[in-house]
């Protein structure tokens, strides 16, 4: 037992050495040896845990992934609420996670935001949807069967929209995010919060309409305002 801890324990420590390493010096000018030399540690080492650098980063992502997932299942397995519900809550409770783990987040993407690393990113995002496809898909199929959703047509097609929807609605108030920031002088506070507000009833509109919903309603404005009304 002791063992599989220690184990463990050197590959985390492998995991968050080469993690300050791509956030300091680039994901891209950052070796293996230099994660090694580091630790001050052998390649064998290394490679007992890794196949390559790549290897590492993909570990990390799968790192928080899972956390998130376990947050997924937890609120999926509640029998109190409805499926629609079952999402909102999804999103705010995933929305205040990434929150908590911001400087993470923020070292990241940080680490493989230069356009040398665009395989890698999109390479990342497939994995992550991958890993939660299958949960939205259950919730679609119990949604549609308990009358809170209309026909899903193809029950795995529809939860591969609904993600790659909700990542491009982050993706879009992530640049309207640094529009604000990177220029005052056009987009003043209260302008973005009207714009913020504006743009996720678009998403809330079109992803009810495509869902059929019966029952309830999708609720995103809710976890954002609570975001940023907070930093005004």
């Amino acid at each position: 037992m002791s063992d599989i801890v220690t184990g463990h324990n050197r590959k985390h420590e492998f995991m968050m050495t080469a993690f300050e390493l791509f956030y300091k010096k680039g994901y891209e000018n950052t070796t293996i040896n230099d994660i090694i030399d580091e630790l001050g540690l052998t390649k064998g080492a290394f490679y007992h845990y890794f196949e390559s650098k790549e290897d590492v980063i993909v570990a990390i992502a799968r790192d928080f992934t899972d956390r998130v997932v376990q947050i997924i299942k937890k609120i999926f397995a509640r029998t109190n609420l409805s499926a629609v519900e079952k999402m909102n809550m999804a999103f705010e409770a995933i929305n205040e996670y990434k929150i908590k783990e911001g400087e993470w987040r923020h070292k990241f993407k940080a680490s493989i935001e230069s356009e040398e690393n665009l395989k890698l990113q999109r390479k990342i995002t497939i994995f992550l949807k991958q890993e939660v496809a299958g949960l939205y898909e259950e919730l679609i199929i119990t949604g549609a069967r308990e009358g809170i959703f209309g026909d899903p047509v193809n029950s795995q097609q529809l939860a591969e929209f609904f993600l790659n929807t909700i990542f491009s609605l982050h993706t879009s108030v992530y640049e309207l995010e640094k529009q604000l920031y990177d220029d005052r002088d056009e987009l003043d506070y209260p302008g973005f919060l009207r714009l913020l507000d504006e743009k996720v009833r678009f998403y809330e509109t079109i992803l009810g309409r495509i869902f059929q919903l019966q029952q309830g309603s999708f609720d995103f404005r809710t976890s954002y305002l609570k975001i940023y009304e907070q930093e005004e």
